[in-house]
């Protein structure tokens, strides 16, 4: 059996027999529940890792690997043209379309692509080292650690072309485990260095683990893609240029946000003090970071979905929608416990000195709303190829963010940077809905406002419960509030997705036919 013929019998038909699964409630749930139990998995590890590694290195070696890690991301984001975001996009269109030669091709070039610029990563770690060493560490003392970092550049290349290989068809168990062993393979590869070396072992262990993770990728995505590269090829740098194409202005965007989100941390400081912007930082990774892992799924499983159908008006707004709604029914009544019980949360992932921001994360979890209805139609230009229009989109918004925080912080301290990022909330999701309405075609399903509704009024009740004071008000209201909204998705669940009762089934089957055996 030829090469071409055990792609097509091992993934595309894989999607036939499952009947479509881009297109149902099942699939979504069930992904969205199974990579986002994953992602907080992987948190966990990441905790136990920092844990570890504040407890050996001190916070002098935390700081000096922390800036090790800035730099390399820095390097490695400006050096890999976006191809690890792009790519997705190129191979899932094949992929979709049933063309299993394309699908190889395009894997042959977007390793090809991968190697280069991991080679390009690492010529520029080696060019810069003394610049970044004396910008960075105010000294040259860093130039030979920083040199001997520039393996990194290469290794973290290899790995993102693979991940992204690996979403692009679907192989989602096999991208869920790597993140498991990546996050393991980091833990067991640095903390050994920092034990017996202190911090002349953080460049070694960055060196090392990252060499690990790379390894934990291939050895998942070899065997479903044997590995070819053709780095003299030209006709493999011709077709490269279509993911730098989109590439680029993705990153561009990320840099736009990454330039505001810094500007802003400046401007507190100034106007304020380091505390308040320690205050808002960590307010904006609680929220952020704990209720964005509902979005895990949207990046490895949604956006290969709708690349795939991105032609077809009618199945992308409907991967579309049913994918809001998913977001939706599982983020509200996460937001709601959350804003009831922040100060409770707050005291258990930081400590009561971070109190003030509670008012702040109350607030901002409306952003986390509207993101739930806003993400994944955003991904409507990335799918079609029209990265510029991204770009444009995330620059705007972040302006309109950036000035909203800063004009609340002025006028209402750090609560006021709370309510600026639920309007800016707001704004993005009125500005991506007119804008990818006209440009896309892209019409939300009348049938689900009902439901949005409603979960929006629980989640407004929660905001306001969150910002009382008195706790029996909390408990009493927010158990009602809770309650109404759990409701509301239990009901959409039972609706729409059968993989519930599916399971409930078999499970009865099961006992069933225990209960007549033991007869």
């Amino acid at each position: 059996m030829s090469e071409t013929q055990e792609i097509k019998d091992g993934l595309t038909v894989l999607e036939e027999t499952e009947g479509r699964e881009d297109a149902t409630y099942d699939h979504i749930v069930k992904y969205t529940g199974f990579l986002g139990g994953i992602q907080v998995l992987t948190i966990l590890v990441s905790v136990v890792r920092n844990k570890l590694a504040a407890v050996l290195l001190s916070t002098a070696g935390v700081g000096l690997s922390a800036l090790y890690q800035s730099v390399i991301g820095f390097l490695h984001n400006t050096s890999n043209l976006g191809i690890s975001f792009s790519s997705i996009k190129e191979i899932a269109e094949y992929y979709g379309e049933n063309h299993p030669e394309k699908v190889l091709l395009q894997v042959e070039v977007v390793r090809t692509w991968s190697v280069w610029t991991g080679l390009a990563g690492m010529l520029l770690c080696l060019l810069f080292s003394p610049a970044i060493s004396y910008w960075a560490f105010g000294d040259t003392s860093h130039i030979l650690p920083l040199c001997l970092l520039s393996p990194v550049m290469g290794f973290m290349a290899v790995t993102v072309g693979e991940i992204s290989i690996l979403k692009a068809v679907r192989r989602l168990k096999r991208v869920a485990l790597i993140s498991v062993l990546g996050a393991a393979a980091t833990l067991l590869l640095t903390v050994p260095f920092y034990y017996f070396w202190g911090m002349s072992g953080v460049v070694p262990a960055l060196v090392v683990s990252t060499l690990g993770v790379m390894v934990a990728h291939l050895s998942l995505s070899l065997p479903v893609f044997p590995w070819r590269v053709n780095l003299l090829n030209r006709s493999h740098f011709r077709k490269g240029w279509s993911m730098v194409r989109l590439g680029v202005p993705y990153i561009m965007a990320t840099a736009v946000n990454m330039s505001v989100a810094m500007g802003i941390s400046l401007f507190i400081t100034n106007w304020g003090s380091l505390s308040d912007v320690g205050l808002y930082g960590m307010g904006y990774n609680l929220v952020i970071t704990y209720a964005g892992v509902v979005f895990t799924a949207v990046d490895a499983d949604y956006f290969p979905r709708l690349s795939s159908v991105n032609a077809d008006v009618g199945r992308m707004n409907q991967t579309i929608n049913r994918q809001i709604k998913v977001c939706v029914l599982l983020m509200s009544p996460f937001l709601v416990l959350f804003m009831i019980c922040m100060p409770l949360a707050i005291k258990v992932l930081y400590s009561s000195s971070f109190l003030p921001m509670t008012g702040m994360a109350v607030c901002a979890s409306m952003h986390m709303f509207f993101k739930s209805m806003t993400l994944p139609v955003a991904y409507t230009s990335l799918a079609k190829g029209d990265a510029v229009m991204y770009l444009c989109m995330e620059a705007a918004y972040d302006i309109f963010m950036a000035v909203c925080v800063i004009v609340g912080f002025v006028y209402g301290g750090i609560l006021g940077t709370g309510i600026a990022l639920a309007l800016a909330g707001v704004f993005d999701w009125w500005m991506i809905y007119a804008v990818y309405g006209r440009r896309y075609g892209f019409r939300p399903d009348k049938a689900a406002r009902p439901f949005m509704a409603a979960q929006f009024l629980c989640v407004a009740a929660a905001l306001f419960l969150g910002m009382q004071s008195e706790v029996w008000l909390k408990v009493a209201a927010g158990g009602c509030v809770l309650g109404a909204s759990v409701w509301l998705s239990a009901s959409a669940i039972r609706k729409e997705i059968t993989l519930f009762s599916e399971l409930k089934r078999r499970i009865g089957g099961r006992f069933g036919k225990r209960r007549r055996l033991s007869k």
